[in-house]
């Protein structure tokens, strides 16, 4: 029997592919990165199955249960106390095998924090870049560490479409602890309310402010000031932002000892040496690079200034968000401005 949700897939795949196929010129796309990446994401958009349907049904196991009933929960939070866009993103669930959904590459230039980019129609440039087998990742990554390039290549729970879809939940994310999956919907669609065109650092460092004080707020409206995961939610944002201060002050350190270089005042084999000693600092220094650093970075640029707006917000998360979204998107050249008085100085 055909379901009455299949017209409404198969607009959905087509628009899919037509929106991937449109992306081939781009810098970095070849033809057949765009059709396998149109082929994987019409696969999960045909998966979906409303939430509501499934809670209604008798299929779903009881921590299965609880985790959509949050999500559904918090979809509300977001969209009636935050001022989110949700329309019908995370409405959905999508079965995917368990693992990585996503392989991240990222590169930098070996001796200056500048990271390595591909260009996107609608969202400009952007620092990493998506596939969905980790092969392809790798062997993205192996061409650019031929070119010179640092590297870093990751794995990554979740995506968006930007408001292109109604993304669904991914049956991983069913794995997650109440904190965390709260978290993760709230950031995520953050980037269907707000996204500025080739601002990744801005993007995703806006995202994690809105993701963690969000999921504090929805915990203290739904739970109360004191309870476990409201105490939880505000810890991990004070820890985020702590961690933050440590990635501005290595980004710092590492700035001016590129510059050092620039300026002949050190040579190539005390530079790296010394990144070496910096980069010990955030575990082994085989394993961190420029790529490492700047990836970690772009989700906990200045948080202190989002805090600082949020405190003078009186704590309210949706009037901070309205805030920064009106203003970053006014002068979207320079986001970090848009946190006005908690952001004297332009930031690097």
């Amino acid at each position: 029997m055909t379901s009455l949700r299949e017209p409404g897939r198969a607009r959905s795949v087509a628009g899919v592919v037509v929106l991937l196929v449109s992306l081939v010129g781009c810098g970095g796309c070849s033809p057949s990165y765009v059709l396998r990446a149109a082929y994987e994401e019409a696969r999960i958009l045909w998966s979906r199955e409303p939430i509501e349907e499934l809670l209604a049904g008798g299929s779903l196991s009881p921590e299965e249960r609880s985790r959509l009933e949050l999500v559904a929960e918090a979809r509300v939070f977001a969209e009636d106390d935050l001022g989110m866009s949700v329309g019908g993103a995370y409405g959905s669930l999508a079965e995917v095998p368990p693992g990585a959904l996503l392989w991240v590459v990222s590169a930098s230039e070996r001796l200056q924090l500048r990271p390595y980019t591909w260009w996107f129609p609608i969202v400009g440039d952007v620092a990493y870049k998506g596939f969905f087998h980790r092969e392809d990742a790798d062997a993205e990554a192996s061409v650019l560490r031929e070119k010179g390039y640092d590297t870093y290549v990751r794995q990554s729970a979740a995506f968006s479409t930007l408001g292109w879809f109604d993304d669904p939940v991914l049956s991983t994310w069913l794995e997650s602890k109440p904190v965390p999956l709260v978290r993760l919907v709230i950031h995520e669609l953050l980037h269907r309310t707000t996204y500025l065109s080739g601002r990744t650092t801005f993007n995703e460092s806006f995202a994690t402010f809105v993701g963690s004080t969000g999921a504090a707020a929805f915990f203290v409206a739904r739970d109360g000031e004191d309870s476990d995961f409201a105490r939880e939610a505000r810890r991990a944002w004070t820890e985020q932002v702590e961690r933050s201060a440590r990635w501005e002050d290595a980004m710092a350190r590492l700035r001016a000892l590129y510059d050092e270089g620039k300026s002949g005042a050190k040579s190539e084999q005390e530079i790296l040496a010394r990144r070496e000693e910096i980069f010990a600092e955030f575990g082994s220094s085989k394993e961190i690079n420029n790529a490492v650093l700047l990836a970690h970075y772009a989700y906990s640029s200045h948080l202190e200034r989002f805090q600082c707006v949020l405190e003078e917000e009186g704590g309210d998360v949706g009037r901070a968000l309205a805030r920064v979204r009106a203003e970053s998107e006014a002068s979207p050249e320079n986001p970090f401005q848009a946190l006005g008085a908690c952001a004297p100085e332009p930031p690097a």
